[in-house]
C-alpha cells in the first residue's frame, strides 16, 4: 500500500497539475522565491514509514553523496575545472542511462538511482551560449563522439540552459522552477538539476536574509521535484571557504561539501576532496579525493595518481623554522605580515627568500594559506610533537 508521505506528495503534483492546465496559455510561475503550493499539512512519521529514495543518487568511488530530495556543494575557483567536473558528470550519466560503456571518465561517478527514463537538467549561470555549446561538444569528445547518444541535437536524456542572458536572480529562479513544471506535465520529469555558479541566484551575497531563502529556495526545489541537486560556487579569494552568507548556508544544509583546486603548479594536477575544514559527507565514510591533469593526446582532463612531490634538500631545516616562529607567536595561526617578520628574524634569509619558504612551506603541506593577499592568514598544518 502507498505510504502516507508517497499520497500526500502524488496528490499535490495532481492539484497543481489540474490548476497549470487551467490557465491561459499554459500556466503563470510564482515571482516569490517559496514556490505556490497546496495548504501544508504535518506527516507523522513512524516506524511503517518508507522513505521513497532507498539508494542514492550520485555516488564517486564508494562515496555516497546524495539521495533524491537532497543538494550537494562544490567549490573551486575559476580555472580549477568545475566545467569539466561537470562536463564528466554529464557525460557518465548520459551513460548510465543508456547502458553505454563510457570509454574516458575523469572522477569515477556513479548513478544508482538512475534509470533508462531518468533526466538532468544543466543550467549554467556564468557562461554564454557559444561557451556552453562548445562545454556540450568536449562532453560529446569525451564520449569517445558516439553519435547514438544525440537525439535532437543534444544529450540523450540531458537539456542544457545558459541563463546568462536573464538580469535578475528571480527571473532566474523562475525560469527553473517552469523547465521543471513543464517537464512534470510533458511526463519527462527531471531527476537530476545541475545549478552551475548558483551564486547568481542570490541578490547579494552578503545578505544573509536573502542567502537563507534563497537556499530554502533550493531545498523546496529538491524536495517538492524530488531532484538530486549539484550546486558550484566559488570560493572566498585565496581561500577554501565558501563565498559570502550565501555560502556559508549552503554548506549548513548540503549534504556533501567538497573542494576542487589546483594541488601542482609544474603539471597542473586538480584535485576533488573531502579533506579540507569545510569537507562534509553526510552519507558516507569514505573521504572522496581524485585527481585528474590535463592529457595532451585526448586533450581534456584525466584521472592520475597524484604522489606529493618529493621534498628538496633543506625541507627539514623549513619545517623546523616554520615551528619555531609559530612556538614563538605562540599560536597556530598568524597573519601574512606577522609570520614573515618573525621567519625573518629566525632564518636570517632576505625577504625574497623568505617568501619563497612560505611559498615552498604551502606546497608541501606545513602550512595553509587563507584569504586575500592583504589580510592573508597562514595556519600551522604540521601536528605536535612531528
Amino acid at each position: 500500500m502507498q505510504n502516507e508521505f508517497s499520497r500526500l506528495v502524488s496528490q499535490f503534483r495532481n492539484e497543481q497539475n489540474a490548476s497549470f492546465n487551467t490557465q491561459a496559455n499554459g500556466f503563470s510561475t510564482n515571482s516569490s522565491i517559496q514556490p505556490a503550493s497546496a495548504p501544508k499539512r504535518r506527516i507523522e512519521i513512524t516506524l511503517d514509514y518508507q522513505l521513497r529514495n532507498t539508494q542514492p543518487a550520485l555516488r564517486i568511488g564508494d562515496s555516497e553523496l546524495i539521495n533524491k530530495g537532497e543538494f550537494i556543494t562544490v567549490i573551486g575557483a575559476p580555472a580549477s575545472g568545475k566545467s569539466n567536473l561537470l562536463e564528466d558528470l554529464m557525460a557518465g550519466f548520459v551513460c548510465h542511462v543508456t547502458n553505454t560503456p563510457y570509454p574516458y571518465s575523469m572522477v569515477d561517478f556513479h548513478y544508482p538511482a538512475a534509470t533508462s527514463s531518468s533526466r538532468g537538467l544543466f543550467i549554467d549561470f556564468e557562461r554564454p551560449s557559444d561557451d556552453v555549446a562548445r562545454s556540450l561538444k568536449r562532453t560529446l569528445k569525451r564520449l569517445s563522439v558516439n553519435e547514438s547518444l544525440i537525439e535532437n541535437g543534444r544529450l540523450r536524456n540531458v537539456a542544457t540552459y545558459s541563463m546568462i542572458e536573464l538580469e535578475t536572480a528571480e527571473q532566474k529562479r523562475e525560469e527553473i522552477r517552469q523547465l521543471l513544471e513543464e517537464a512534470i506535465i510533458q511526463g519527462t520529469p527531471f531527476d537530476y538539476l545541475v545549478l552551475d555558479g548558483c551564486l547568481d541566484l542570490t541578490k547579494d551575497m552578503n545578505d544573509s536574509e536573502d542567502a537563507v531563502l534563497v537556499v530554502r529556495w533550493i531545498r523546496t526545489l529538491a524536495s517538492e521535484f524530488n531532484l538530486a541537486i549539484i550546486c558550484t560556487l566559488h570560493p572566498n579569494k585565496n581561500s577554501e571557504t565558501a563565498a559570502g552568507h550565501f555560502g556559508s548556508f549552503l554548506h549548513r544544509y548540503s549534504r556533501a561539501f567538497l573542494l576542487l583546486k589546483l594541488v601542482s603548479q609544474p603539471d597542473g594536477t586538480r584535485v576533488l576532496t573531502s579533506s579540507f575544514d569545510l569537507g562534509k559527507l553526510s552519507h558516507s565514510h569514505h573521504p572522496v579525493e581524485k585527481y585528474f591533469n590535463w592529457d595532451t593526446n585526448k586533450d581534456f582532463f584525466m584521472p592520475v595518481d597524484y604522489h606529493k612531490p618529493i621534498p628538496k634538500a633543506g625541507q627539514a631545516k623549513l619545517k623546523d623554522i616554520i615551528q619555531k616562529a609559530f612556538s614563538k607567536l605562540l599560536s597556530t595561526q598568524a597573519s601574512s605580515m606577522e609570520l614573515k617578520k618573525v621567519v625573518l628574524e629566525i632564518s636570517g634569509e632576505n625577504e625574497s627568500k623568505v617568501k619563497r619558504m612560505l611559498s615552498e612551506a604551502v606546497e608541501f603541506g606545513h602550512l595553509r594559506l587563507e584569504g586575500t593577499r592583504r589580510n592573508a592568514t597562514y595556519h600551522l598544518c604540521i601536528p605536535k610533537g612531528k
